[in-house]
């Protein structure tokens, strides 16, 4: 109350000086020079959070082949098994017969075939507190971890549907050939020193798991042997993608002079590694390059990645498979992962079509595969008019073997743009296309740009969708089909995710005030007929060969 014993009392402490040369020397203030103003510094705000917690990330569209893949459930054992026919009349027999006697037997080819089940999976956890501390955020937190965990399942699916590979290995890299020479546009800088090479060819995985070399940690890279330490402190070890490095070779320079390296392109490989340096064992990485040539202007930094990191104890191996995982479409492509080669028995045309450019070669692989290989040097794809001469060769080469269209085109941004982008860029002389713009009215805005979004099969008549994929290795076109390409096949699906157990969760007995889970699958990608798929690999840029 005013006039009481509390006021005075209060009233002779803020007057006294003694009181404040106290509070001063303790904490720094009197408590009382502002304690008739509010601001933001006092802290009493309301804290304007929204509780819809927001997911900024792309989820669908890096699974765009495992979303609208077909899965279908097993039945127990280590591995699918199933039969095929993939041949009647397999010796061509001729049916004519003479008088009174009667035909000729045929033989029909069949094959058993078999898949390799694996299990796939990845871990999450969260603490007592964080759950209790984010309850009123929605989703609720743990949901938002299984939610993460369970999507992070799915992208690698699609990875590894696309790049996986557990049985086409790639083996020992070729030495590569050098030339020093002088190259138009490109200044050596390598001062008439010797210039020392080692390549390492990478698979599609090999690609996709390179990222930036960290000096400083050691970290990243060309991956080699990889270690990984999973949430039970266990440990799994599988390749990275890298093919045992090839042998050393070195040229000696002059002048100016550039050193132009290439290797004999290996089966398999998506890319490869270059390794330069000015001592024998002392390369570092220089470049990758999407084919098999690769021009060096300079020695690496010092910092760049050693050819030493690859090595599994004191030697170098191949770390090209990943056995923890089933085989993307790119190795069943490659290799008889499921099968041999149906043949060409059923080929109306048993002769390849002849190669666009000298130096490229088309070819069967082990499945049965159409696989075009552009050669060394080259300013990528053939564009005339309205059409790619690579693409006409393999819908050519599908028709006459197999009677295949395919149904998409599946490539990196880079190559999507560079091979159907330039269709329309091409001189107004050799473009077959008159493109039109239509202003708007009422505003007289023009929208610019245009996309060729299909292909024209021009043997089946069919046409074929052009489609972006987030992890198609560049300087590839895979050509992919939807359905199994006869009637009555008595298979559902050309390919198929088969699981022993579809995505399931575990969440783990509590040993801390943690909550731990994982989400997992047990499966195969099948491919019923490798046939109905085919590549287009070693492709530059239109640029030509990369440089360093």
């Amino acid at each position: 109350m005013d006039g009481g014993f509390g006021n005075e009392f209060l009233a002779n402490l803020v007057n006294s000086d003694a009181f404040h040369e106290a509070m001063i020397k303790k904490y720094g203030t009197t408590w009382f020079d502002k304690a008739d103003t509010i601001s933001t510094a006092t802290g009493l705000l309301w804290y304007d959070l929204q509780p819809l917690i927001e997911m900024m990330y792309p989820y669908r569209e890096l699974i765009p082949r495992i979303w609208q893949l077909p899965r279908v459930p097993g039945d127990g054992g280590s591995a699918t098994h199933w039969k095929r026919i993939v041949a009647i009349n397999v010796n061509n027999v001729s049916f004519g017969v003479s008088e009174g006697n009667r035909g000729a037997r045929i033989a029909i080819a069949e094959q058993d075939m078999t898949a390799t089940y694996k299990t796939l999976g990845l871990e999450s956890s969260e603490t007592f507190e964080a759950r209790l501390g984010g309850k009123n955020l929605t989703p609720e937190t743990l949901g938002i971890a299984i939610q993460a965990n369970l999507r992070s399942v799915m992208i690698q699916e699609e990875q590894t549907l696309i790049n996986g590979d557990a049985s086409t290995p790639l083996g020992i890299t070729p030495n590569p050939s050098l030339t020093a020479g002088a190259v138009s546009g490109l200044t050596g800088t390598f001062s008439s020193g010797t210039v020392y090479v080692v390549c390492v060819a990478l698979n599609g995985a090999g690609i996709r798991s390179y990222t930036p070399y960290n000096s400083a940690t050691n970290v990243g890279g060309v991956q080699g042997q990889v270690t990984k330490i999973n949430a039970d402190q266990s440990t799994d070890t599988y390749g990275g993608g890298s093919a045992q490095p090839s042998g050393e070779v070195s040229v000696g320079t002059s002048g100016t002079q550039c050193v132009t390296a290439q290797v004999a392109a290996v089966a398999g490989a998506q890319g490869y590694a270059w390794f330069v340096g000015s001592a024998a064992g002392a390369e570092r990485l220089a470049l990758l390059t999407p084919s098999n040539q690769a021009i060096f202007t300079q020695y690496p930094a010092s910092t760049a990645q050693p050819i030493g990191n690859l090595k599994v104890g004191a030697n170098y191996q191949d770390n090209s498979l990943n056995l923890l995982l089933p085989d993307g479409i790119l190795s069943q492509i490659w290799g008889a992962v499921l099968g041999p080669a149906p043949g060409t028995t059923m080929a109306t045309n048993p002769s390849l079509p002849a190669v666009q450019t000298a130096g490229d070669t088309i070819a069967l692989s082990i499945g049965g595969s159409i696989i075009y290989t552009k050669g060394a040097g080259n300013t990528g794809l053939t564009i005339s008019g309205a059409n790619i001469a690579e693409l006409d060769i393999i819908l050519q080469a599908g028709y006459d073997q197999y009677k295949i269209g395919f149904n998409r085109i599946l490539g990196s941004s880079q190559d999507i743009g560079n091979v159907f982008g330039a269709l329309l860029g091409q001189a107004s002389a050799a473009t077959p296309f008159r493109i039109l713009f239509d202003a708007d009215q009422e505003t007289g805005r023009i929208i610019a740009g245009r996309r060729v979004t299909s292909y024209m099969n021009k043997w089946l008549g069919n046409t074929l969708d052009v489609e972006v994929h987030p992890y198609m290795p560049p300087g590839s076109l895979l050509l992919w089909s939807d359905r199994v390409p006869y009637e009555l096949p008595g298979a559902a699906n050309i390919l198929e995710a088969k699981t022993r157990q579809d995505y399931y969760q575990i969440q783990w007995p509590w040993r801390s005030r943690r909550y731990e889970f994982g989400c997992y699958v047990d499966e195969v990608f099948i491919c019923r007929f490798t046939p109905a798929f085919a590549l287009i690999t070693n492709i530059n840029p239109t640029s030509g060969t990369l440089h360093s």
